[in-house]
C-alpha cells in the first residue's frame, strides 16, 4: 500500500501544488493530510484525483471545525497510524504528540514545516514538512508511506 503524505500545504487549490505531487497522489492508495489546508477547496479538489484521503484540521484551519477532526486513528493492513497536525511551540512538540497516540504504530504530524521521518522514544514519527511553504527549511518536501505486511517505511521526497 502507497501512501502519499501531505502538510501545511497553506493554499485553497491544487493550482499551488507542484505537479510531480499531483501525479504521486493520483497513484496512491490513499492520502493523508496533517493540516494547515488553509482552504477546504484543495480537500474537494484532491479527492478528484484520489477518492481517499484523510485529512486532519491544523491551527490554521480554525474555521473548520465540523469538517475536519482534529486528529485522526487510522488503520492500514494492521499498522496503526495517529494523524494530527500539532500546534504551539515546536520545541518539544515531538513529546507532546506521543500523549495524544500512545500506542500507535506511527504518528504522522506536521506544523514545523521541518520533514522528519525516524523512532523517537517508543514511537515513529513522520513529518511529510511541506510542499509549498518551506518556512524552516530550504526545501519544500512531502512522504511517500510504504505499508506491507504490518511493516512500514516513508522516504521524505523534496522537490
Amino acid at each position: 500500500m502507497k501512501i502519499t503524505v501531505i502538510s501545511d500545504t497553506h493554499t485553497d487549490s491544487i493550482k499551488n501544488i507542484p505537479k510531480k505531487l499531483l501525479d504521486d497522489i493520483a497513484l496512491s492508495d490513499a492520502v493523508i493530510h496533517a493540516g494547515d489546508i488553509v482552504g477546504y477547496t484543495l480537500i474537494k479538489e484532491l479527492t478528484l484525483i484520489n477518492p481517499l484521503i484523510y485529512p486532519v484540521k491544523g491551527n490554521t484551519d480554525p474555521y473548520l471545525p465540523d469538517l475536519l477532526p482534529k486528529k485522526r486513528e487510522l488503520n492500514f493492513n494492521g499498522t496503526t497510524v495517529g494523524v494530527i497536525h500539532g500546534d504551539g511551540s515546536p520545541f518539544g512538540l515531538e513529546n507532546r504528540l506521543l500523549y495524544e497516540f500512545e500506542n500507535t504504530d506511527l504518528i504522522i504530524y506536521g506544523h514545523t514545516h521541518k520533514p522528519f521521518y525516524g523512532k523517537f522514544r517508543k514511537q515513529y514519527l513522520l513529518n511529510p514538512g511541506s510542499p509549498t511553504n518551506n518556512r524552516w527549511t530550504d526545501k519544500n518536501s512531502y512522504a511517500i508511506l510504504t505499508i506491507e505486511n504490518k511493516a512500514f517505511s516513508a522516504e521524505i521526497i523534496y522537490l
